[in-house]
């Protein structure tokens, strides 16, 4: 088995990234200190917070916004935690707000203040998965989903079970991405787990069998958004754990015939939400949350980076989203009956570290 090298965990790699860094974006005559009323600074992700529309914000506001964007959530942790960067809002996914809460560096956010929440699809279930200890601490952005990948021409049949990695037929050609906090859920849907997220003694006994099953099913692990898809693109890999289902449409546009399907067992889900960090809860930062949700900024974002926001199919044509680009996203799929039941959604694991030692011994064989 090759490539199974060991690079560092982050939470997800959906489009590259970028070393993090900060572009400060202001309208002439507005520059003030980093802590002046009316600044607002944001850690976030690639395609989330374009430069043109923040400076656009900016020039009809008069409010200037820091953007800073991470690699991985474990480096937006380290940065707030430092006191490195002194953010006003966190940008990362449900599962997480347990560990910004425990640590102290999130606060919790008023709803009432975000008229345009009301534009969230309802199927995400924000209030109820982004709630702890009675307080809401995120509002989503953007939702995406891990869905099984596979080459058509190849599969012929189609599969609907995580099953199909582990089958000998496709031995060596197995795609895996880099990351243990993602895929170590699917494992424990495969392995049969009762709660994906909160393993027993016996659960993890059964997701490492798993794993050492799955080994010799996978010759290369993918380093991110762009090396899977050139790894499905060579023909080393003809099914999958999809990063994103984008990099099923990218190869489709090859002239590969590339399918995504939702496994009977369960697909991994994620949230990233909007997280206020105590000195966040002024009124420009608020206003500055409530604008990013209105249906043309949306639109926007899912026209531009082909994840699937906050919208419903409703929403998202009277913002302007194409039927073309929303083919390419969840959004029609969520239509679906029965799609939000297939769906388990990322919260926080009972050992992040146990995982992701049993994900380095996958990798390195000592399993």
């Amino acid at each position: 088995m090759s490539n199974f090298s060991n690079i560092k965990l982050g939470r997800r790699q959906f489009l590259k990234t970028s070393a993090a860094g900060v572009a400060t974006l202001a309208a002439p005559g507005l520059i003030r200190s980093a802590r002046a009323a009316g600044e607002i600074t944001i850690i976030t992700w690639e395609t989330y917070h374009e430069d043109p529309w923040i400076a656009a914000w900016t020039e009809q506001t008069g409010i200037k916004v820091n953007v800073v964007r991470a690699g991985s959530n474990d480096e937006i942790f380290a940065q707030t935690q430092s006191g490195a960067i002194q953010a006003d809002v966190l940008y990362f996914d449900s599962g997480s707000i347990p560990r910004y809460k425990d640590a102290g560096l999130i606060a919790p956010i008023d709803v009432s203040k975000l008229p345009e929440a009301a534009n969230i699809t309802a199927g995400l279930k924000y209030e109820e998965r982004n709630t702890v200890d009675g307080k809401l601490y995120g509002v989503p952005y953007n939702w995406g989903t891990q869905p099984l990948m596979y080459n058509a021409d190849v599969v012929k049949d189609g599969t609907d079970s995580w099953a199909s990695l582990w089958n000998p037929e496709y031995a060596g050609k197995v795609g895996l991405f880099d990351d243990a906090y993602i895929t170590f859920p699917m494992i424990a849907l495969y392995a049969g787990v009762k709660d994906p997220f909160n393993l027993s003694d016996e659960d993890f006994e059964k997701c490492r069998q798993a794993l050492i099953a799955l080994r010799p099913q996978v010759r290369t692990i993918a380093r991110g958004f762009n090396d899977g898809e050139a790894i499905y693109a060579a023909g080393d890999a003809v099914i999958g754990y999809c990063q994103n289902i984008s990099i099923v449409f990218n190869l489709q546009a090859k002239g590969l015939n590339f399918k995504y399907s939702f496994p009977k067992e369960g697909t991994p889900t994620w949230i990233d939400n909007a997280v206020l960090t105590p000195r966040g809860d002024r009124p420009e930062v608020y206003q500055f949350l409530n604008d990013n949700l209105k249906l043309d900024w949306q639109a926007r974002f899912v026209e531009f980076s082909l994840n699937n926001g906050i919208l419903t199919q409703e929403g998202a044509v009277k913002g302007g989203v194409s039927e073309d680009i929303m083919k390419k996203t969840n959004i029609i799929d969520q239509n679906e009956a029965g799609f939000w039941e297939k769906m388990v959604v990322f919260v926080a694991p009972e050992s992040v570290d146990r995982r992701v030692q049993m994900w380095n011994d996958f990798k390195s064989g000592t399993l």
